[in-house]
């Protein structure tokens, strides 16, 4: 069987949901049909150091986000001349930007884009707004893959990509990773010294504004006065990290809240919380949300993007406005209030990430994505 080599190329330093989907894919796709090359920082690649040691993939360092690093540039160009990709599948508008006309530059077979959802800083004027460069570099790719309904519509109706470059195929999970029940979470209380009997919320994402982590802050006095013993724990790390900690100070809510900085075994960390929080900006088709209901955890979201595609309202969680902290208040009293309906919808969460969300199905339908294309490039 002929082995095609595919190259993963990023510009993400922080590792996060995207970074996870990547690593899924080195660690899923068929190795007898694929060979795998990783461009991305060298700090993601110490990020994955450990899921990386065992997997058959070659690794290049590079931080290449814009065409006027004419160094990193040359250096993209010498990875792509070294290892000779069949297939390379860039990941975010940055690494597109630079990766998909390199790519076509140097004859690649096959050009890929997942689109993970809307770039919420990418508003206003002629370049930003407009997304004029996009459609440029679209045209060096002949594939784009969105990770859910949301994001391809957003794709044809603002991005204006012709509908026939575009494949969904949702995010999955490894969804017998995410099985509640363990009683893990125990522990994971024991070692951040919350009491078993107190309420605890999470949020697992990244401290970078996307996330939407100020807003529930903002919410989180207003929780605190009906259950004062409520904490708030905090999974992930990013450049908010220091003002975050400043915020919670000034609320007066140093005790309640807990950073735990990245994390490895999230399944034990969704197990300790009562109710899981996405309070972001905009999403592609969230992980997190996928992950906690699968560990049948009731979520608090914000209906933005694919959310909605995940969190079904009034059925797995509650879904509200985006950077609205009186309804993320409102919505986690609700939960707190009720706790019969808390478990109906973790158990419907949990039903329904089982049904749509497995992680070997997003990977089948990439790698026959890839074979599609391949065949195609040859005719």
């Amino acid at each position: 069987m002929t082995q095609f080599r595919l190259l993963l190329f990023l510009t993400s330093r922080v590792r996060g949901g995207i970074e996870e989907h990547v690593l899924s894919l080195l660690q899923r796709l068929p190795r007898n049909q694929f060979s795998f090359g990783l461009a991305c920082p060298l700090e993601l690649i110490q990020a994955m150091a450990s899921d990386l040691t065992d997997l058959p993939v070659t690794v290049f360092p590079i931080r290449a986000t814009g065409w006027t690093q004419w160094r990193e540039i040359w250096q993209l160009r010498c990875i792509l001349r070294q290892f000779k990709p069949d297939i390379v599948h860039c990941h975010l508008f940055r690494a597109t930007l630079v990766g998909a006309p390199v790519a076509w530059a140097l004859r690649v077979p096959v050009i890929l884009e997942t689109y993970h959802g809307r770039e919420a800083w990418r508003q206003g004027g002629f370049i930003k707004g407009r997304f004029v460069i996009d459609r440029l570099v679209s045209c060096c790719e002949g594939h784009l893959i969105a990770v859910s309904d949301a994001a391809a519509r957003f794709l044809i109706e603002h991005k204006r990509i012709p509908a026939n470059k575009i494949t969904v195929i949702p995010n999955g999970r490894d969804l017998q990773t995410f099985q509640p029940g363990r009683r893990a979470g125990n522990a994971i209380r024991k070692r951040f010294q919350i009491p078993a009997s107190a309420p605890l919320l999470g949020v697992i994402g990244r401290l970078e504004t996307q996330k939407g982590h100020q807003y529930l802050l903002q919410a989180l006095p207003q929780i605190c006065a009906a259950f004062p013993d409520t904490r708030l724990l905090l999974v992930g790390e990013g450049s908010l990290y220091p003002a975050l900690q400043d915020q919670a100070k000034e609320l007066g809510l140093h005790d309640n809240v807990i950073f735990a900085q990245f994390q490895r075994d999230i399944p034990a960390f969704l197990e300790a919380m009562d109710i899981v929080v996405l309070p972001s900006l905009h999403e592609g088709l969230p992980l997190t949300a996928i992950e906690a209901s699968a560990m049948a955890k009731p979520v608090v979201a914000t209906a933005v993007d694919g959310t909605p595609e995940v969190i079904r309202d009034g059925t797995t969680g509650i879904l509200v406005p985006p950077a609205a902290p009186e309804a993320l208040a409102h919505a986690v009293l609700t939960l707190l209030q009720h706790p019969d309906l808390a478990f109906q919808y973790g158990a419907a969460a949990h039903a329904w990430a089982h049904q749509q969300f497995d992680l070997q199905r997003q990977v089948d339908e990439t790698a026959r994505l890839y074979l599609k294309a391949l065949a195609t490039q040859k005719r």
